[in-house]
């Protein structure tokens, strides 16, 4: 039998701590969320929280950083097809609704959080680039500002998630109402 204790695997905690932060924010947000429960879930100590995180707030970025990235890794951006990418993030919150309840949460309690998490700002950057170089080409329409029209298709999409009102509710036709309005907001005029 051996009788040393088994090495610590900071990766792993880390891991832990934020799938464990991830359910905790996405059900309660971050005012609700209880560190406690945080560490309990995740078989860690409170002190490995702060250890790791520094604060509760800082835990959330983490969880928000981490949700964005996922999102980045699952959804790309063609921008001669905004109905397609409109519909690719509907179809990936759909395939994990927690997102939209973090993003939905971030939204109401700190809504100044995304301008300061740089992964969040470069896709944004990058993705308005691509778009007012489209409609630099005619390909897309340039009524609105490509950041704007950019907020403006993320608005439908979370819209019509919310709306939804639950998983059960992401319907076929809900995704085609979706498709429809993406088309006439980015078709050259």
């Amino acid at each position: 039998m051996n009788s040393r204790p088994r090495p610590r695997d900071a990766a792993d905690t880390r891991r832990r701590i934020l799938d464990a932060a991830t359910e905790e924010f996405s059900a309660r947000g971050l005012a609700g969320a209880r560190v406690m429960a945080i560490a309990e879930r995740a078989l860690a100590n409170q002190r490995m929280i702060y250890a790791y995180f520094e604060s509760k707030e800082g835990l959330f970025k983490a969880v928000i950083e981490r949700a964005v990235l996922i999102m980045q890794d699952t959804v790309a951006l063609d921008p001669g097809d905004l109905v397609e990418y409109a519909q690719a993030v509907f179809d990936a919150y759909k395939a994990h609704p927690y997102l939209v309840r973090l993003a939905l949460w971030q939204g109401l309690e700190l809504p100044e959080l995304s301008a300061t998490i740089t992964p969040i700002t470069e896709a944004t950057s990058r993705k308005v680039a691509a778009i007012r170089r489209a409609q630099d080409e005619g390909i897309l329409s340039s009524a609105l500002d490509a950041k704007d029209l950019l907020d403006a298709i993320l608005t439908l999409v979370y819209g019509n998630l919310v709306l939804a009102g639950g998983i059960n509710s992401y319907t076929p036709e809900r995704r085609a109402t979706l498709s429809t309005a993406v088309a006439l907001l980015a078709r050259p005029r």
